[in-house]
């Protein structure tokens, strides 16, 4: 067998655990997909995998693509399997809302392989004790995908519509669970104790910069 020729010490086979929610191989590898070969060439480690990816990266004429045999249900199948580029850094954006924190999807919870239809939604990692977040029970471990029915797909878009609210404003929020289960809920803000905010990662200084949104001097100003 060619596994066994490839790694006769270790005897091993790669097998898919999840794929990263978002990703390019999300709907093609599947759970429980043995990883046979890529590219023709025998695998049996992640430093396979590496060079593999490494190699397609130096190819000009590249689509992007590797050519992935799995054994999967008992037949071998040949997949073509896209990659993703992804810069390691983490959050490098974050905005407080009402008290609670909010962020793109982080790799920690992408790789539970979930995301909202609603497009990515922003990610609410925490809330402080206090705020309107925490009277009105909007807890963390959720993606906020609509603010007063308005489309809140990524961090720009959550932006736009929370600088727009007023100080006392009453707003109906729309969250999704880890387990895709929606619900609506109505908080009202308070700008004067819990103004809008964000924190940007400045890379050129290495320093997070913090930015005003919404706030009553801002209105007032």
């Amino acid at each position: 067998m060619a596994l066994d020729e490839k790694d006769p010490v270790r005897r091993q086979v790669l097998c898919v655990e999840g794929s990263y929610a978002g990703s390019k191989a999300e709907n093609v590898l599947k759970q429980g997909d043995m990883l046979l070969a890529v590219n023709k060439e025998s695998i049996t480690c992640f430093r396979d995998i590496e060079n593999a990816c490494q190699a397609l990266e130096e190819c000009g004429d590249s689509d992007g693509k590797l050519k992935i045999t799995v054994f999967r249900q008992g037949r071998e199948v040949d997949l073509l399997v896209g990659t993703d580029v992804r810069d390691g850094n983490g959050t490098t954006r974050a905005i407080s809302w009402c008290g609670c924190l909010v962020q793109d999807s982080h790799p920690a919870v992408r790789t539970l392989g979930f995301l909202p239809d609603e497009g990515y939604g922003v990610f609410v990692t925490k809330w402080s004790l206090g705020s309107p977040a925490d009277r009105y029970c909007l807890s963390a471990l959720k993606w906020i995908v609509q603010v007063n029915g308005k489309p809140t797909s990524d961090l720009d878009a959550f932006a736009n519509v929370v600088k727009e609210l007023g100080p006392d404003e009453c707003v109906r929020v729309k969250t999704v669970d880890l387990d895709g289960k929606p619900q609506v809920q109505t908080l009202k803000q308070d700008l004067h104790y819990w103004p809008t905010w964000e924190l940007r990662f400045d890379p050129d200084t290495a320093m997070w910069r913090k930015n005003t949104i919404n706030a009553l001097d801002c209105r007032n100003g």
